[in-house]
């Protein structure tokens, strides 16, 4: 599954980053009833807010409301996350 990696600045010179995951690829995916992939060809700006808003929202960075919390944005940075490393797998035993 696809993460996206967002940098929110704030107007306020704060900022905070977060990983856009599944829940929030999916809830943009019923919110605009287009595929996430939109954003390779057609990135709009209130796309890119919105996934952001949702996101932050969703980890508990913000109670407000999209219009609200957009006010307070002065730049969004969108980035591919870096994928997870993987486990340490034990040799396979038998055969």
């Amino acid at each position: 599954m696809m993460r996206v990696a967002l940098t929110v600045e704030y107007s306020d010179g704060s900022g905070v980053v977060v990983d856009a995951t599944a829940p929030d690829l999916i809830a943009f995916e019923r919110e605009f009833d287009k595929p996430f992939t939109v954003f390779a060809d057609q990135l709009r700006l209130e796309y890119l807010a919105w996934l952001a808003w949702h996101t932050v929202k969703r980890t508990g960075k913000t109670s407000d409301d999209f219009d609200t919390w957009v006010t307070k944005v002065g730049g969004i940075q969108l980035g591919e996350a870096a994928d997870p490393v993987p486990l340490e797998s034990k040799a396979p035993t038998g055969s």
